[in-house]
């Protein structure tokens, strides 16, 4: 072999050498480094709020200035205040829009868990949980068809209750490659929770109790009755919540007004600051909100200056 040739093929040799090492190189590396693959939103079944925690509405804590209550777990500024109104629930009110974003999604099923909870533990209304298939099972599906996702019952619904769908047809398992807002496991955890192992699946919720008062375990009779069972948890939750909110009155708890005169909140005073014009309100969820003085109605400012004039003669 003449040497030209030897030298070619010897920096061949060493060129594939060298491309072999690198390609190694990177295959190690890429197998040390774990995939990220947990869904977004897995660790909600650690949420404070999830139903039946002890005695939801209490909060140890001891407010004597504004430096206190800011340190509360949960205290919020004024605009993250949530009123209600009763005659328009999906109002375009930037105040209401946060708290709204996914409600008009499928006929007022909501999609985020958390913010389900809240909002039934913040207005007092019973939470319906629909753990759905989309995929496998088509009697989910045509129990949507046929009642969960008709006006008609989102009528019935949108101003007694906060409705929140687990699709178990679009989650995606620990081990897939996607994420998802909620894991096939954590869907599957909760439902069994509640003591559905079956789909379609509904439940519905007490908003201070977290107790289930209408349970469907699977679609064994007709959509009537289902509708009927679901109408009569709505109404047993309903009563319980009232029978809880006299203990609440009892406790300070009140109804406050807005200044248009439309828009409501029950909550308890837990201090009015005069020199700001600040008002610091706690809602049945245990969350502290503040608002400005001159947001409220009349009756209610006439209320907070006879409070603040019996607190200064004592």
């Amino acid at each position: 072999m003449k040497a030209p040739l030897r030298r070619f093929c010897s920096i061949t040799l060493i060129a594939g050498a060298m491309l072999l090492l690198s390609d190694c190189s990177q295959r190690t590396t890429t197998s040390e480094t774990p995939a990220k693959n947990t869904p977004a939103g897995a660790g909600f079944m650690n949420n404070p709020l999830l139903p039946g925690a002890n005695n939801p509405n209490a909060i140890n804590m001891s407010v004597t200035s504004e430096a206190d209550l800011r340190k509360v777990e949960g205290s919020t500024d004024e605009d993250d205040i949530i009123w209600t109104d009763p005659d328009n629930p999906d109002a375009e009110n930037a105040e209401l829009d946060a708290a709204f974003e996914n409600r008009r999604q499928g006929n007022g099923w909501l999609t985020d868990y958390g913010q389900a909870l809240k909002l039934s533990r913040r207005q007092g209304k019973p939470l319906i949980i629909w753990f759905h298939d989309s995929v496998t099972s088509p009697k989910s599906k045509t129990l949507g068809k046929d009642l969960l996702e008709t006006d008609s019952f989102d009528a019935q619904c949108k101003d007694r209750t906060i409705r929140f769908k687990l699709d178990s047809g679009v989650a995606i398992d620990e081990t897939g490659r996607r994420n998802s807002r909620y894991s096939l496991s954590a869907i599957n955890r909760l439902a069994r929770k509640y003591g559905i192992d079956r789909r379609p699946g509904v439940v519905v919720i007490c908003p201070h109790s977290g107790k289930v008062t209408a349970r469907i375990n699977g679609m064994d009779g007709f959509v009537h009755d289902i509708h009927q069972e679901l109408l009569t948890g709505i109404q047993t939750a309903e009563a319980s919540y009232e029978a809880h909110k006299k203990k609440l009155i009892a406790q300070g708890f009140r109804t406050w007004t807005e200044r248009t005169g439309k828009s409501t909140l029950f909550a308890k005073l837990m201090r009015f600051d005069e020199k700001n014009n600040f008002v610091y309100l706690k809602d049945p969820g245990g969350k502290i909100s503040k608002t400005r003085l001159e947001r409220f109605c009349k009756a209610d400012i006439a209320y907070l200056d006879e409070h603040a004039r019996k607190k200064s003669t004592r």
